[in-house]
């Protein structure tokens, strides 16, 4: 069973209908994985998709006060560029929108933003600085990182032309995507390459691999989704009432 698509999906050339349920389910399925892994902290964190229908600018949240391990697609909320929420029954706002808004507006690519307060990328970007490939797992991300020195420089600014990762100082990570897919994903393996980075820095430091020797091993946006079907389909079986 495909979960996923496996190239980048283009409303105009599909059923419209039919993906925004695919990106629906994707956004439920992304939340229950994420409270799984444990990147869930309260209300923070906040992960959205655009909308595919091209005649309005609209995009699927996830509300406040719905566990992340218990969010349905009946749950999610869908907004307008001002953030208002113009579909989904709960009386809600989605704190940290504007933010989203900004990347979604700065990169064509970005269909979906995520950022959630994961434990160690959220103690990792305390020092400010890039991701480092200490080893495969870390080669995933290599070219595909940038760092946002403060918030007084604006996240898209930071986030440049071509990263998908950003590194917040002092406040976490954001993943872009042409597909919630391939945004989580990143996340998942940015949140693994801060972990190995503490582990080692405890150890006492390790050498960083030369980026360019590792350059294969970066994520593509395909490879991106295509890591990250083995989560979906699990989830799905797990959880069969996350498509009510």
């Amino acid at each position: 069973m495909s979960i996923t698509t496996l190239h980048p999906i283009d409303a105009h050339h599909s059923d419209i209908a039919t993906e925004r349920a695919r990106r629906k389910r994707g956004l439920a399925v992304v939340l229950r994985l994420f409270a799984e892994y444990g990147y869930e902290f309260g209300f923070n964190g906040h992960v959205t998709v655009r909308d595919p229908d091209p005649s309005r600018e609209t995009f699927w949240a996830n509300p406040l006060a719905v566990p992340w391990a218990q969010t349905r697609v009946s749950d999610l909320v869908r907004l307008d560029a001002d953030g208002e929420v113009v579909e989904g029954f709960r009386d809600t706002s989605i704190p940290g929108f504007r933010s989203q808004f900004a990347l979604h507006s700065a990169r064509p690519d970005a269909v979906a933003v995520v950022h959630a307060h994961s434990p160690h990328a959220f103690a990792w970007s305390a020092l400010g600085r890039t991701l480092p490939i200490h080893n495969h797992d870390g080669a995933l991300l290599t070219g595909l990182v940038a760092v946002r020195e403060s918030f007084d420089q604006p996240a898209a600014e930071a986030l440049g032309a071509d990263a998908r990762v950003l590194v917040q100082r002092a406040h976490g990570l954001v993943t872009i995507g042409q597909s919630l897919e391939e945004a989580a994903f990143y996340f998942i393996a940015g949140e693994r390459a801060a972990h190995a980075a503490l582990l080692l820095a405890a150890a006492g430091g390790a050498p960083e691999l030369d980026p360019q020797s590792v350059a294969g091993w970066a994520l593509t946006p395909a490879k991106a989704r295509a890591q990250f079907e083995n989560d979906a389909i699990r989830v799905l079986a797990a959880d069969p009432d996350i498509e009510l």
